[in-house]
């Protein structure tokens, strides 16, 4: 570590005898050593390669170009973590439904891992779409999940929907291509996908 002597203001002789501020930079060689432990933890959870650069790089900049407050580097460790992901996982705001209106039919494709909620979320967004007078075919791609296609029936059925199915073991992608077969066919708005929930690896 490199000590920085901060700059001095204008502040009384008791003041800077009684409180000496120093500050800390960390090299970019320590830092690398210091960073290979938690790249190894996020690489062994799945974290993909792109968001581990991005954090990475973020913490480089902001630890090895700023001088740090002695006693706040941990702070500053996980305030630029904060920033990195809240950069990663913002994306701009639109509006879905004037997009659905642009292209029949508009095919949304529901992914995410076991359990996040894709079924139940696909529901609620068929309700929407009825609530905004669009029309929607639901199709049943999960065909590995025990009990998927049975669940995504009753909410077709609850909603009045088409769901396009096969049976368990079959190819989701031909489920997918029927439901948007259906949809042309019968000029539906758009066609909501589930799939099996699963890992981004």
């Amino acid at each position: 570590e490199e000590v920085v002597k901060e700059p001095e203001k204008k502040q009384s002789v008791l003041k800077r005898l009684t409180q000496p501020i120093t500050r800390t930079t960390i090299s970019e060689k320590k830092f690398e050593e210091l960073f290979w432990d938690l790249e190894v933890v996020l690489m062994e959870s799945n974290v993909a390669v792109e968001v581990i650069e991005k954090i990475k790089e973020d913490l480089k900049q902001h630890l090895t170009t700023t001088p740090i407050r002695r006693g706040k580097v941990t702070e500053e460790i996980m305030k630029s973590l904060k920033q990195s992901l809240k950069d990663i996982l913002s994306i701009d705001s639109f509006d879905l439904i004037a997009k659905i209106e642009t292209k029949k039919p508009y095919v949304i494709c529901f992914v995410g891992i076991n359990g996040s909620g894709k079924t139940t979320s696909i529901a609620k967004f068929a309700k929407k779409l009825l609530n905004e007078n669009l029309t929607c075919v639901l199709a049943a791609a999960d065909t590995f999940r025990a009990a998927a296609i049975d669940q995504l029936q009753k909410h077709a059925d609850a909603l009045g929907v088409k769901l396009i199915k096969q049976d368990y073991g079959s190819d989701p992608a031909a489920v997918a291509f029927d439901a948007v077969q259906h949809a042309k066919a019968k000029h539906i708005d758009a066609v909501l996908i589930d799939t099996a929930g699963r890992l981004h690896s």
